[in-house]
């Protein structure tokens, strides 16, 4: 069974063997293997529960292929038993099944979510599980509406699964909102070679990828499982995405090399002041947090860093500094920014201004080697429910969930520019991006626009422990130094603080420390030699924007409006 001979609705042909999931058998087949007429008389109970073991084992598929995990190949075959659990249903019957899928993908995958619940809101456990349930309920509708698109598609125009399954999956992750982003390409996020092609439409891109690999071959083995019929076009495009990916990944990644190597370099120095909540919420204990900071600045300068980076609310005294023009507090003043160091800093602080507002702002603050402090730039994307209050009374809110916090969201973006040798003639202008905006391709992408030469995240994800998160979260953030073609410096208060050059390869890392469970830690760092990528050069990605997802939806659109195809 081709693309060219599809499946009648009247007649849903059967899945792979018993691992996969059970069908009944297609009238219009001629040749029945053993197999088939064995699965076709199942009982429907049966036939029901190998569909759902079928997406089961799909979910694990996807939560092994993640970065702690890092199991990265099962990308290649996991969405064969997504693709064999659903075939031939109803998409009433395909949406559900979907959506158990997506459920049991997100509910194990993202476990950490309880981390941050019990440290940020004090939840009973029970309480915990049922938002972490509600969580996993929202975010499968990226599994459910796919398999219903796909299935209602399928019935109406008559084709199969090959052109069709990549587009609505493409379709659903640009679409469907996103509490935490669960891209297809968090699972190949340390596979360089296989992303590339990122900078063409997106993240969505290596989703098309995976999918063209998984719905080939699902066509391929059905067809010879089930009819003994070798489907050729199935076979070609699974084994051309195959070779193709990783051969433009290989040819870009030498031509991005060839840029990084014409391109004038900045040393940066990457502080991780390995400090948890419960010691940055300490008065007593912010002091010695600033204090580590300053003396691995330090030894980072020693080291020829000329530039230095700290953490989202790294600089532990808040308010403490105007939002505006000013300088460096007095040598005299304990709370000074700079002691023992005297290159530029970027660094994290909360600001505040109560002529304007009662609330602040989460900030990224530039500190130049003169002590002036210079550009400055709000989050402008701050985490719902944690730092911003949407639909409800913030100050009822606050009450309610004391460690919860209310920030006014930043204008949009814009660039940091910092100054480097002697009277500060070589500026730089740096890509901010606060916490989760590095996972937010379409945000990363205006910051971009800006004319920036590299990016740099400001992060806090101490509120999850040492936990999965901080391996999913940077994973994804990977993404953004492909789709920009610009390297990504990560400062990350308790870590991962990473350096991604623009191929998206991770080549200096600090990993994730607990210092709220383990004790107060000594800072850590390193000194990265950044490509400073010439702020006019855009990717397809980043002159287009959504036009790939665009396309991708009107030919779904076509596709449904032409309905079934004939001869």
């Amino acid at each position: 069974m081709s693309e060219a001979d599809p499946t009648p609705p009247s007649a849903p042909s059967a899945s792979l063997r018993a691992a996969v999931a059970v069908l009944e058998v297609p009238k219009n087949m001629s040749q029945k293997t053993a197999l088939h007429a064995r699965l076709g008389q199942l009982p429907p109970r049966q036939r029901g529960l190998l569909r759902v073991a079928s997406v089961l084992l799909c979910a694990a598929c996807m939560v092994l292929g993640s970065p702690d995990y890092n199991l990265w190949w099962l990308g290649f075959v996991g969405w064969v038993f997504w693709l064999a659990a659903i075939e031939g249903l109803a998409p009433k019957k395909a949406f559900w099944l979907g959506w158990l899928c997506g459920v049991a993908t997100v509910f194990f995958g993202f476990f950490w979510l309880t981390e941050l619940l019990i440290r940020f809101a004090d939840f009973p456990t029970w309480g915990t599980l049922l938002v972490h349930f509600i969580f996993a309920a929202f975010q499968g509708l990226q599994w459910a509406v796919p398999a219903a698109a796909l299935n209602w598609l399928r019935r109406r125009t008559g084709r199969d699964v090959l052109l069709l399954a990549p587009l609505v999956w493409v379709a659903g992750e640009a679409l469907l909102p996103h509490i935490f982003p669960s891209y297809l390409a968090l699972m190949w996020c340390w596979q360089p070679l296989w992303l590339q092609v990122a900078e063409i439409g997106g993240v969505t891109t290596v989703g098309l990828v995976q999918l063209l690999i998984n719905a080939g071959l699902y066509a391929a083995l059905r067809d010879w499982l089930l009819a003994r019929t070798v489907n050729r076009r199935a076979l070609v495009v699974a084994g051309a995405t195959l070779v193709g990916t990783p051969l433009y990944g290989a040819v870009r990644m030498a031509q991005i090399d060839a840029m990084i190597a014409e391109s004038p370099k900045l040393k940066v120095g990457v502080v991780q002041g390995n400090f948890g909540i419960t010691e940055w919420g300490n008065p007593r204990m912010k002091f010695q947090i600033l204090r580590k900071e300053q003396q691995e600045s330090a030894r980072l300068e020693a080291e020829g860093a000329e530039v230095l980076l700290w953490g989202e609310t790294a600089y532990p005294f808040s308010y403490a500094l105007p939002r505006g023009d000013g300088f460096d507090l007095p040598q005299q003043n304990p709370r000074r920014v700079r002691r023992d160091f005297t290159i530029p800093l970027v660094f994290g602080v909360v600001t505040a201004d109560r002529k304007v507002s009662e609330f602040a702002w989460n900030t990224a603050r530039v500190l130049e080697a003169d002590g002036r402090l210079g550009d400055n730039y709000d989050k402008v994307y701050p985490l719902w429910f944690g730092e911003y209050t949407p639909l409800v009374d913030p100050h009822w809110f606050k009450e309610m969930v004391p460690s919860a916090s209310h920030i006014n969201p930043g204008p949009g973006p814009k660039a940091l520019r910092v100054h480097t040798g002697p009277e500060g003639q070589h500026e730089w202008r740096l890509g901010p991006l606060i916490c989760y905006e590095d996972i937010l391709p379409r945000f990363a992408r205006g910051i971009a626009a800006e004319g920036i030469h590299a990016f740099v995240n400001l992060t806090n994800d101490s509120w999850f422990g040492k936990s999965k998160e901080q391996d999913q979260h940077m994973g994804l953030a990977v993404l953004r130094t492909i789709e920009n073609r610009r390297a990504l410096l990560r400062s990350v208060n308790a870590g991962i603080s990473v350096y991604v050059d623009p191929a998206g390869r991770v080549l200096q890392r600090i990993d994730s420390t607990n210092p709220d469970e383990d004790g107060p830690l000594p800072a850590a760092g390193f000194v990265a030699e950044v490509p400073m990528i010439d702020p006019d050069y855009r990717t397809l990605y980043t002159r287009t924007g959504e036009l790939f997802n665009a396309l991708v939806l009107l030919g779904l659109c076509g596709i449904g409006l032409r309905g079934r195809r004939r001869g």
